[in-house]
């Protein structure tokens, strides 16, 4: 199984500090809009954390290619130097970073925290990627290979041209395939 290990000696940004609002007036509306600006804070803390992030592909190997399809937990231990800091406020930076040295796409990041600790000297975060349990709308491989067997095996449509299965294993909820039978059972199976 792919696991990508991060143990990183700073905490991320905070969203507070990643993303701030510039206004400025449309002259052709006469109303103000409102734009969203990355700081220079939250540019060097990226800067800083993807060249660790590039040394660290290269040191464990990582096949960005692997992040391409299914989602992938980033489970975060954050050693915090506060306790009045909100971790939930990392993990856009975190993903953004990521994104095109480690993932391909951070929607398929789900991030969670395990655990929060606190070092007023030393604050800092471990994280390790990996695939979740899941396949698609199915709780894991072993649910999935159980309706591949009894639906897809006997039915006389070519499941590699399915769309009800390929909208399955992209995790699309749908009526064919009803969560009522534990998503055992396709409604269309033709036998």
């Amino acid at each position: 199984m792919s696991r990508f290990f991060i143990n990183y000696d700073e905490l991320p940004i905070s969203n507070n500090n990643y993303l701030k609002p510039r206004a400025f007036l449309n002259k052709k509306t006469g109303k103000i809009n409102i734009h969203m600006y990355e700081t220079q804070a939250s540019k060097d803390f990226k800067k800083r954390f993807r060249t660790y992030l590039k040394r660290e592909v290269a040191k464990q190997k990582w096949d960005i290619n692997d992040t391409k399809d299914n989602h992938w937990y980033l489970d975060c231990v954050f050693i915090q130097s506060r306790i009045n800091q909100d971790n939930n406020n990392y993990y856009k930076i975190l993903c953004d970073s990521l994104t095109g040295i480690v993932t391909i796409d951070d929607k398929n990041v789900l991030v969670r925290t395990q655990k929060v600790m606190y070092d007023s000297k030393n604050p800092k975060f471990h994280a390790v990627l990996k695939p979740v349990e899941y396949e698609g709308i199915w709780k894991d491989e072993n649910q999935f290979n159980e309706f591949f067997s009894v639906n897809c095996m006997n039915c006389k449509k070519d499941f590699k041209k399915c769309a009800i299965l390929r909208k399955a294993k992209e995790g699309r909820v749908q009526e064919d395939i009803p969560k009522e039978s534990m998503f055992k059972i396709c409604k269309k199976r033709k036998t």
